[in-house]
């Protein structure tokens, strides 16, 4: 950098600053042309000259970006340097700052749990909330990072903070953030374990969605990691991970890996599964709505037939081809269409666990309603024909399934009578 920049730098003058922009224009791009460098805004940043700071983020926002030698942004340097007024008015200014990866991966919100300051870890938290799932090149997150340097109150509001996020991605970034492994496959529970911190370990598990029993690379689990310090071991610790569910890695099943799970040949719950969603991902979400709502419509229309009273006199006039007309007929396809479109809704349900319980929550005492709607109506015998019918035609879709799932598991393909030798240029018979 010009000595006559860095000068007004530490002077902290914007004043002086526009004199040598006077004098020299292009001063500042001549510094912005270097891919690394300590700029003015480093130099600013790093001594807590505000106005200054400010006054180079609006002239030259790419120095807020830009990396020095060291491999720090001025970001870095003002929380390294404990300028946290400054700090927060360079998130202000623009909250991507929080998320730039420095020398190792670390982005500023690693380097404040590391150094340790509450309030500037929160702000930088909201302002950029997805910096949370940030890692560094050893994979550690600000949640391990926090529990490497003893910094309880910044683990406190991490945790907190995960466990009252409201996005609807948040229970998916919670499970993520907390069961996150590094390069060695610890989590941050390992590690607090490996520290017999019995504080950090508390809060962690505090928290529902903490796997207790992820194994790292060395097959370790928190209690294992735990039990590794010998005497010095805190049995109070190890007394609460094992009341939270924590194991031991031998008492553990063997875990599959992934090549061994693909290997192995799919089950028909696999292949059902597959299906439906790969019939999910092949449909827009326009066609999704419009066949919710159609199916939503021809629940609420067969479950009103159900729910009609039936005139009693007038049934035992009818002849015995017109109960069979009325009921078998009328309400077997009715109830077929019922339950054909309680069925159809549930594929078309996004993938999730929640939402499948809370439609199972929902559905099971609506068809339990319907069929005491039926059973009211007519004796046992006529029910039970009616939905034998339906199990019939259930049973019918099953089987076609089956037969799909054990062409695709045959050991023996037999051999195509046609050949193609080069994609349709030449062929043998």
């Amino acid at each position: 950098m010009d000595p006559k920049l860095l000068r007004v730098a530490q002077s902290g003058s914007v004043n002086a600053l526009y004199s040598l922009l006077q004098k020299d224009p292009c001063i500042l791009q001549n510094v912005d042309v270097l891919p690394f460098i300590h700029t003015p805004l480093h130099e600013a940043s790093s001594t807590g000259k505000i106005d200054l700071a400010m006054e180079l983020m609006i002239l030259k926002p790419s120095f807020a970006k830009k990396l020095n030698e060291d491999g720090l942004t001025p970001l870095h340097l003002a929380v390294e340097n404990h300028q946290a007024e400054l700090a927060l008015e360079l998130v202000k200014f623009d909250p991507s700052l929080v998320r730039i990866r420095g020398r190792g991966g670390m982005t500023p919100l690693h380097l404040v749990a590391k150094e340790g300051d509450v309030e500037l870890l929160t702000e930088f938290i909201l302002v950029c909330p997805e910096s949370i799932t940030d890692a560094t090149l050893n994979g550690e997150t600000a949640l391990h990072i926090a529990v490497i340097s003893d910094r309880y109150e910044e683990l406190k509001v991490l945790r907190g903070w995960m466990q009252r996020m409201r996005k609807g991605d948040a229970s998916t970034t919670e499970i993520q953030v907390l069961n996150k492994r590094d390069r060695k496959g610890n989590t941050a529970l390992h590690l607090a374990a490996y520290n017999n911190n019995h504080q950090a370990v508390k809060q962690l598990l505090k928290c529902m969605s903490l796997n207790r029993n992820i194994q790292n690379k060395r097959g370790m689990t928190a209690l294992d990691a735990l039990r590794a310090n010998g005497p010095q071991m805190n049995t109070e610790t190890e007394s609460i991970i094992k009341t939270s569910g924590g194991k031991s890695g031998m008492s553990l099943s063997r875990v599959n890996t992934t090549s061994v799970f693909l290997s192995k040949p799919v089950t028909f719950r696999e292949y059902c599964s597959t299906g439906m969603a790969r019939y999910r991902s092949r449909m827009s979400d326009g066609t999704r709505n419009s066949l919710l709502v159609i199916t939503a419509l021809i629940i609420t229309a067969t479950y009103q037939t159900a729910a009609q009273p039936q005139d009693t006199d007038q049934f035992e006039k009818l002849s015995v081809e017109q109960i069979i007309l009325e009921i078998v007929l009328l309400w077997g396809f009715n109830s077929m269409a019922f339950f054909l479109a309680i069925a159809l809704t549930f594929i078309l349900l996004p993938i999730g666990r929640a939402y499948t319980w809370w439609y199972i929550f929902i559905t099971a005492p609506l068809i339990c309603s319907y069929a005491i709607s039926v059973y009211l109506k007519y004796n046992m015998t006529i029910l039970f024909v009616m939905y034998v019918m339906v199990a019939f035609g259930f049973l019918i879709y099953v089987l076609v399934f089956y037969v799909k799932w054990k062409r695709t598991t045959r050991k023996k393909v037999p051999k195509p009578r046609i050949e193609l030798i080069s994609q349709g240029l030449e062929t043998m018979v």
